[in-house]
């Protein structure tokens, strides 16, 4: 095939299948996008809840932690919002479990260059509008995002009890995929 035709065509595969900025549709379906972690430990990090107060993840020490990274304007994180909710209500009385979500705000304060075109106001809108109850964190300095390696939304993180990173999965995930793997973690 011509080098002019396929350079194109490639592009636009990549544009067409990732998250962008744009305010897409797109149907959740459960990935397979594993990258498999060999004891790596997973970084530590203080974020801010919807009130403000500092979380740590050492304030989860001996649990074991999901985190989901997700952006307002992410087609396929709105998309999965429900079926992290209705995950959640499944595990949250779980004590071995912790259920979190990270996002990075552009306001004043927060110091974030990715999810440039999100603010806090459409990050809890997005909250109340799906009726989210699971803790929602906001990252304040790019720490979370470069210390991850996120390079995409959505974006999960599993973390052993143990601090090891267990596995991290890019893109949208069913209720019952992720809390498989949730239960999977050691």
């Amino acid at each position: 095939m011509n080098k002019k035709i396929l350079l194109p065509i490639i592009i636009s595969s990549l544009f067409l299948t990732a998250c962008s900025n744009n305010k897409v549709e797109n149907d959740i379906k459960s990935t397979n996008n594993k990258e498999e972690v060999t004891k790596n430990i997973a970084y530590k990090f203080t974020a801010k809840d919807i009130d403000g107060n500092d979380v740590k993840l050492s304030d989860f020490e001996g649990k074991k932690v999901y985190i989901n990274a997700w952006a307002s304007w992410c087609g396929p994180c709105i998309k999965e919002l429900p079926e992290l909710e209705k995950a959640y209500q499944e595990l949250k009385n779980r004590d071995d479990i912790v259920f979190l979500s990270m996002t990075f705000p552009n306001d004043e304060g927060f110091n974030n260059a990715i999810g440039s075109n999100d603010s806090k106001k459409e990050i809890v809108n997005k909250i109340n509008t799906f009726k989210i109850t699971y803790p929602v964190l906001f990252d304040t300095n790019d720490r979370f995002n470069v210390n991850y390696s996120i390079r995409s939304f959505p974006t999960h993180i599993f973390i052993n009890s143990d601090g090891t990173i267990n596995t991290k999965t890019i893109g949208s995930l069913n209720k019952e995929i992720l809390i498989e793997n949730i239960k999977n973690l050691k």
